[in-house]
């Protein structure tokens, strides 16, 4: 199995927030399109040699293309492609999901949208300096259902300025309404560079307590619980058999390749990423680093991705990187158990309902540094 991304990276407009690799210059459209043909066509071999399985187009603002230039991207990748895809996801910004849009879309072969509504309060919205507002976030979702989509993800967010729990509350109900099949949820994170982080250090914007934090997250698990989701990812929300294939692969260490400016790559030994420039990706400078991961690499990241999820990590898991990460794990892991923060089932460590609250310090704790 292997899986490709493809970085859009343009936006008609920045939101404020926002630390992805992006640009509003969209008359560089066109050059960049043609340079991604030109990177398609160097991952030939990897294509041919591994069965890829999913598509994720992500940015950015992918709903920045025309249909008819989603579409010829597709039929690039599918000249060298034998088997059959299992999930095309694309992101969508709400006010761009006109229904001949999405009907041309479902066509091209897209099955999956993700949708960045972030929330249903108009004023937050605002204050994210998003396009969009609450009816077109609901409109998109109806319109997507009658163009023939049947797996739609929305993005939420939480811990945001002016957000209160009874906001947070009536803006999850509002998802859940919708009855999509998939729901990712995050923490707002003051990114340096941003305008939000410039903000917090004028003193404008304010970070949420943790316990303000805990209680919103807490808040997210019970409603979707409630509502038939199954948490399978801290992040990550779906009814059961809607879970995404793409990001699951990612957490259990498939191979990928990255497309378009800023895009990473991984192929089991090493990773690589893409220059985040525009401008020299369409001078044909892809590649900017590329690395060969140490074994305390593959521990960490197991220990990172795995632990994430539903599933946990498995001792046999660590026990190909090496006894010692086993023994150091195991070892590390004990307070945590005697804590009722990690659940051992068989031979899978997973962090506990008790746990999740705490999760990132969790895995902090378990790295391993040389």
């Amino acid at each position: 199995m292997a899986g490709i991304y493809i970085h859009i990276p343009f936006c008609f407009k920045r939101c404020d927030y926002c630390d992805f690799y992006k640009t509003t210059n969209i008359s560089l459209k066109n050059d960049f399109l043609k340079n991604l043909k030109r990177e398609i066509s160097l991952y030939n071999e990897f294509v041919s040699s591994n069965e890829i399985e999913t598509i994720y187009f992500g940015g950015g603002t992918p709903s920045v293309l025309k249909s008819e230039e989603v579409s010829d991207i597709l039929k690039e990748i599918r000249l060298k492609q034998k088997n059959n895809l299992k999930e095309i996801t694309f992101e969508l910004n709400p006010d761009d999901g006109n229904l001949l849009y999405l009907e041309k879309l479902r066509k091209s072969g897209i099955n999956r949208l993700s949708i960045g509504i972030q929330s249903f309060d108009d004023k937050i919205l605002s204050v994210l300096n998003r396009r969009h507002n609450s009816a077109q976030a609901k409109s998109v979702v109806e319109n997507a259902r009658k163009a023939g989509f049947d797996n739609i993800s929305i993005d939420l967010m939480y811990g945001l300025p002016g957000m209160t729990e009874e906001k947070w509350s009536d803006t999850i109900n509002q998802a859940t309404e919708l009855n999509v099949e998939h729901i990712s949820a995050y923490h707002l994170t003051y990114e340096k560079g941003t305008i939000f982080h410039k903000k917090l250090e004028k003193g404008v914007f304010q970070e949420i307590g943790e316990d303000k934090s805990v209680r919103q997250f807490r808040l997210l698990i019970d409603k979707l619980k409630n509502a038939g989701f199954e948490h399978y990812e801290i992040s990550n929300f779906a009814v059961p058999g809607k879970q995404s294939i793409h990001n699951s692969n990612y957490w259990n260490g498939v191979k990928y390749v990255g497309l378009g400016p800023s895009a990473h790559s991984f192929d089991g030994d090493k990773r690589w990423w893409n220059v985040a420039d525009i401008r020299s990706y369409i001078e044909g400078k892809f590649i900017e680093k590329e690395e060969v991961l140490s074994d305390t690499d593959r521990y960490n990241e197991l220990v990172m991705l795995k632990l994430r999820t539903k599933g946990g990590i498995t001792t046999d898991e660590l026990d190909i990187v090496g006894a010692s990460y086993l023994d150091y794990f195991k070892k590390e892991s004990e307070k945590f158990i005697k804590s009722g923060d990690i659940n051992i089932t068989g031979n899978a460590y997973r962090i506990s309902e008790k746990g999740i609250f705490i999760s990132d310090y969790i895995i902090s704790e378990l790295f391993y540094y040389e």
